[in-house]
């Protein structure tokens, strides 16, 4: 026998009444870090990331509240989830296109950054993939999907150009340059 906890509604309501106010400061994160793109500073696209995750956490343990039940109270909660979740979607994906739209060519990236913005495209995609399902397939506004687009675009390239961490680790090393053969037979000059 499967035992399974029903949630109440007012459980419900509380975790998007909490999705609404960690979506807002995401997006307020998102702001901070594209003011601090100026400086070079990238702390702040951090602390949006670790909001963004946040969201996303939530976003699941909700979807799984209100699993199970068919009653009419819980299908307008999930009705309501859904919209909200469509729509703080887009405001980070749009957030997200932002900040790497302001990002320089010519600008410094810290050593690093390549894996500071790896997992963005993963998540960009996975984003991606989840819209192009049901039960968002047929209600997501074209302007999101192009500004995921756009998002990975942009974040594709700056990787592209971004230093990576050094390797430290254990690795056998690369093979050391050897000299050209016609320098080795010259005589050496005084």
């Amino acid at each position: 026998m499967v035992w399974t906890r029903k949630f109440s509604l007012d459980e419900v309501r509380g975790l998007l009444t909490a999705i609404e106010r960690q979506a807002t400061e995401a997006v307020a994160l998102a702001e901070r870090a594209q003011r601090d793109m100026g400086d070079d500073r990238f702390a702040s696209f951090l602390d949006f990331r670790k909001k963004v995750e946040e969201v996303r956490a939530l976003t699941a343990l909700t979807e799984d509240r209100l699993q199970g039940s068919d009653d009419a109270r819980r299908t307008e909660l999930r009705a309501e989830f859904e919209r909200m979740d469509l729509l703080l979607t887009g405001l980070l994906v749009t957030s997200t296109r932002r900040y790497f739209e302001t990002m320089r060519e010519d600008q410094v990236l810290p050593i690093g950054a390549r894996e500071l913005f790896e997992p963005e495209v993963r998540l960009l995609q996975q984003t991606r993939d989840r819209l192009t399902r049901p039960p968002y397939a047929d209600r997501v506004p074209p302007a999101v999907l192009d500004d995921l687009d756009q998002a990975m675009l942009l974040v594709r390239r700056t990787i592209d150009r971004a230093p990576s961490l050094p390797d430290f680790s254990d690795s056998p090393s690369p093979p050391k340059p050897v000299k050209r053969l016609r320098q080795l037979g010259r005589p050496i000059r005084l």
